[in-house]
């Protein structure tokens, strides 16, 4: 009698044939792409004279995605408002450019996308592709270049932002501080060498800035400036070498707030030696008044202590330094005083030739040096000398 084969072994068995008789190993993709995007075409096309639209399509080979984009794009002139560019956050094969401004008559305008058009998959970078076009009937061609470098720093931290501006007979000094500049670039990584190009011919002067907010405008209080002395005469084959610097502010207080009691806080911006700022009272002055100006540790900061509080709430005073002269006013109320309180430093044992501090949260009026002792771990006499720091009020 014959007997059937259950239809499920033949299905395992088939199964574990097909299993040992398969190669053993992993799938494996192709070769690492390493070329970056190619540009194929553009719309209108590059170096386009007689520019009069509002949109520019630039296509590629693959998808692109834009990388850091407003660190790397560069236009010059600026426009404002700022285009919109994309792809933003996802990738597509072209680059849309949408134009809000009015352009100005004759004039050639450049894009450099730096090293922001890189390929979706790998990241690889289309370098320094640029796309140029005039709204006149001819592209400007000339160009100056040089480097950068920082006052102190080995090399600067980060892109330093060269500007041209045309010595016209609207520009002054003050163009740093309130004006556009005609041409703009950033020195590139790692080498801090710039290039200004398509450019027209002209005389211009050249200012570096360390542009922390991208707004084309010199803010002293946190950017750097360095700038080309000559003025700069286009065309030229001179190349010029600008030195960033930290500038040093004149000293100027902002509006004094009541700490507590017969205190007030000064702020400050700038420098200038301190024993020498004098804060005078311009109410009326009360009989016997006195006051006393201490700086705020690790603060730009002056504290006025004054003795006996004027009947008005409402204070004005005059802020005077050997360059500079302001008038601030400040609002009192009738405030608690503090007790006093003294603090030393250092606070355990003290160094070979380390100086003993002593402070106080209050204004110190005198002291008595005869009656201050110092004595080693033997308890023998310590010679020392003493010395009162007004401003710090520290002895």
């Amino acid at each position: 009698m014959k007997r059937k084969i259950p239809g499920f072994v033949l299905v395992l068995a088939l199964l574990f044939c097909t299993v040992q008789c398969a190669k053993k190993g992993t799938i494996e993709g192709g070769p690492k792409d390493e070329d970056p995007p190619k540009f194929v075409k553009a719309n209108p096309e590059n170096y386009t004279t007689n520019f009069e639209g509002d949109e520019i399509r630039i296509f590629f080979d693959e998808y692109i995605k834009l990388d850091k984009p407003t660190q790397q794009i560069i236009i010059s002139p600026p426009m404002d408002p700022k285009p919109n560019i994309m792809p933003l956050g996802t990738a597509r094969k072209d680059i849309k450019i949408e134009i809000f401004d009015t352009l100005a008559e004759n004039t050639t305008y450049l894009i450099n996308f730096g090293k922001s058009i890189v390929d979706n998959n790998e990241g690889n970078s289309f370098d320094y592709f640029k796309y140029v076009f005039s709204t006149g009937d001819y592209i400007d061609s000339l160009s100056v270049s040089g480097s950068v470098r920082d006052a102190l720093e080995k090399e600067p931290k980060e892109p330093i932002s060269i500007y041209l501006y045309e010595k016209d007979t609207s520009y002054t000094d003050s163009a740093v501080y309130q004006k556009t500049p005609r041409y703009v670039t950033y020195s590139k990584d790692s080498i801090f060498s710039y290039s200004l190009e398509n450019l027209k011919a002209g005389t211009y002067k050249m200012v570096a800035i360390m542009d922390k907010n991208s707004n084309y405008l010199y803010n002293p209080k946190s950017e750097k400036i360095g700038f080309i002395e000559q003025d700069i005469v286009i065309p030229t084959d001179s190349t010029y070498d600008i030195t960033v610097f930290k500038e040093e502010l004149a000293f100027k207080p902002n509006r004094p707030s009541q700490l507590k009691g017969n205190q007030l806080l000064f702020g400050y911006e700038g420098k200038t030696k301190l024993d020498s700022v004098q804060i005078n009272l311009l109410n009326a002055v009360p009989e016997n008044y006195q006051a006393r100006i201490m700086k705020v540790k690790e603060k730009d900061t002056l504290h006025y202590w004054f003795n006996i509080r004027p009947e008005s709430d409402s204070l004005s005073f005059e802020v005077v330094t050997p360059t500079t002269r302001d008038t601030v006013w400040a609002r009192v109320s009738q405030q608690d005083r503090d007790s006093l309180k003294v603090s030393t430093e250092p606070g355990g044992s003290i160094g070979l030739e380390q100086d003993f501090k002593i402070s106080a949260n209050t204004p110190i009026v005198n002291f008595l040096e005869e009656q201050i002792s110092i004595m080693d771990q033997d308890s023998a006499a310590v010679p020392f000398t003493t010395a009162f720091n007004q401003v710090q009020n520290e002895l």
